[in-house]
């Protein structure tokens, strides 16, 4: 046992969200469009000399007994990988924002099992981590949330994930060039509303609505199709089009995921010279992603003065371990 850091994305969903919820896939088919972006999340697994657990993350805990973990996650993921002790494990994000909407409760669920294998000498491929993390997050603990943030997280790149009927996930790598790359990093841009929010509660109305929303679901499927080429061709206009369509489809889908700030905001964007954007995430607060021509960008920056910008770059690599027993791994 030696210590361990894994380095795990956020990501940005482009199109397609909602129709990653079991209730819907295993009935229709689900497909999404998700990136992931250069903000972490680390785990630092480092063995103990004495039998305890140590946990260190917004608390410190330190218990004799693996069942005496308060933490939800992180119980479940010591007790998958089979670890009772001699452990202490410290997490740090990028992100110190509750209710980002970059998927970070997933991000560090796959981080987590990322390191704990690798502290055991014991290393997972992508998918085994995704479906790990979903394993916990969706059938063990309940929560009412999809599953394209563990994929995205774990595989990094901009990605196409189809998830199937059965239950299995394909996984398709969008082909796109230099020069698509460059316009999507300096055509896009993260704004903080400022708005806390538990994701489980719109995500919850989402998921009880999904029944009466699968016209919706179905049309936001559709526009993935659409969107896989404009990303591919870096076509942000009709990038920045398909995300408005896409905001607009999706805001049908609770009464939570906007209000009247997230509306202004959106208009003044939008009034700023913004092609379009959309909420990330479950909506109701978080970041809001718009697509814009590059020439636009201080209007939108300026008419959004009162909202903090994070920068970000397009990230090509998933969770990754990047320090194991003094020794940098891929």
């Amino acid at each position: 046992m030696e210590l361990v850091i894994s380095q795990t994305p956020l990501r940005i969903s482009f199109f397609g969200g909602g129709t990653d919820f079991k209730d819907y896939y295993e009935n229709y088919g689900g497909t999404v469009l998700s990136a992931a972006i250069n903000k972490y999340i680390y785990v630092i697994a480092n063995p103990r000399n004495d039998d305890d657990i140590v946990l260190n993350y917004f608390n410190r805990e330190r218990v004799q007994n693996v069942n005496e973990v308060e933490h939800k996650i992180l119980c479940e993921a010591l007790k998958i990988a089979e670890i009772i002790g001699a452990i202490e494990i410290t997490s740090f994000s990028d992100i110190h924002s509750d209710g980002s909407g970059l998927g970070s409760s997933s991000a560090f669920t796959v981080g987590l099992l990322n390191s704990l294998y690798a502290y055991k000498g014991e290393y997972k491929n992508p998918s085994e981590l995704a479906e790990l993390a979903c394993k916990i997050e969706i059938d063990i603990l309940g929560e009412p949330i999809g599953k394209q943030d563990q994929y995205a997280s774990a595989f990094g790149g901009l990605k196409k994930y189809s998830f199937n009927t059965d239950g299995t996930v394909a996984v398709k790598e969008i082909e796109i060039g230099p020069e698509a790359w460059h316009t999507l990093n300096m055509c896009t841009s993260l704004f903080y509303t400022g708005i806390t929010r538990k994701a489980s509660s719109v995500l919850h109305d989402q998921k009880t609505n999904i029944g009466i929303n699968i016209d919706n679901l179905n049309m936001l499927k559709e526009i993935v199709l659409q969107g896989e080429e404009y990303l591919k061709n870096g076509d942000i206009e009709n990038i920045g089009i398909l995300l408005n369509e896409n905001w607009e489809k999706k805001k049908r889908l609770s009464a939570r995921i906007s209000n009247e700030e997230i509306d202004a905001i959106y208009s003044q964007a939008k009034q700023a010279g913004a092609y379009g954007g959309k909420l990330l995430g479950a909506g109701g607060g978080g970041y809001f992603l718009f697509a814009y021509p590059q020439e636009n960008y201080k209007h939108i920056t300026s008419a959004l003065k009162g909202y903090k910008e994070m920068p970000f770059a397009f990230e090509a690599s998933g969770s990754r371990i990047v320090f194991n027993n003094g020794k940098n791994k891929m």
